[in-house]
Order: C-alpha cells, then structure tokens, then sequence
C-alpha cells in the first residue's frame, strides 16, 4: 500500500517539479530588460565622453598574436570550449570633458545572461582629451558557440562583434 501511495505521489511531483522549472524560465525571459541593439560591426557607437569603433576582432589563433610583454593569463591555452579573441577598438574623446579609458568597464556579452571581461587589456588605465584617440586592445576569452556577441560599452549602446570570431568548423 505504501508503495501505491509513493508512485502516486511521483507520478504528480515530478510534471509539477519540471513544470515549475518552465514557468521560471519563461518567467526570467519575460522579466529580463530589453538588451539595447548594439551598432553593427564597423560602425561608430556612442560611450561616456566619445565614440568607439572596432578596428577588428581576431581569434588569437588565427595570427598567433601574443601581447609584446609575458602574460600569466595568457600563458595556458583557453579553457574547454573556449577560445580568445582580440578585439581591437579606437576610442575617440568628443566630449569637452574628454573620455576616460577604464578596462574593467568593456565586457563581451551574448544573448542570454554570459558576460565576459578582459583576460588582458592595452593601454592601462588612461584618458584622453577632446579631439584625441585611444587605440585600445582588449583579449577576451569567449566561448566556442556564443552567439550575439557584443562588446559593452560604459554609457553606450554596445558594438556588435560578427560571426568572424568563431573557430571554423566548430
């Protein structure tokens, strides 16, 4: 009787369980803010103080590039299902102001919730005056089969990377 009793109770608890698991899902899509378009591939995006263009966005191993001094975040091979891509983006001050260059503010985003920041960034931290660009590279670890990637932007919309990140064959 007991085990009747058990199987029923099952038979119940696990569509309930997966059906709680859906309405969360749908729930958090629902509820997430509308992810602002970023600027296609190529084109000029506004940011905090300029604007920002990409330059291009190379796979590391596609040209073998390593960083002109030894880095420890760059020494080991990527993670599984990983690879790196160098993004390389000119940032120019319009603001009278001037625009400030803080790495840990540039991240890669894909649709979903992934985020990624910098593994390794050129120039350190700096500014630049009205009128004066920054030529900054930015080496990320992404993974193989992100899609929408978007470089983040502070104060702006972001700047799409394009699907020529992406190892072939993969």
């Amino acid at each position: 009787m007991a085990t009747t009793a058990l199987v029923k109770r099952t038979r119940f608890l696990v569509p309930a369980v997966l059906l709680a698991i859906v309405g969360i899902l749908i729930t958090s899509i629902l509820m997430a803010a509308p992810r602002k378009p970023p600027a296609m591939l190529g084109a000029s995006a506004n940011l905090d103080g300029g604007l920002a263009r990409i330059h291009g966005v190379i796979p590391l191993e596609a040209d073998g590039w390593m960083p002109p001094t030894f880095s420890p975040a760059l020494a080991e091979p990527p993670g599984v299902e990983m690879h790196r891509v160098r993004i390389m983006v000119e940032l120019t001050a319009m603001d009278k102001n001037g625009l400030r260059f803080e790495p840990s503010q540039y991240a890669v985003s894909a649709l979903g919730t992934g985020e990624w920041k910098a593994v390794w960034f050129s120039p350190a931290p700096t500014a630049a005056l009205q009128g004066e660009s920054i030529n900054a590279t930015l080496v990320f670890e992404l993974p193989d089969r992100a899609i929408d990637l978007t470089l983040e932007l502070p104060g702006g919309p972001g700047l799409s990377l394009g699907a020529g990140h992406h190892r072939g064959g993969k």
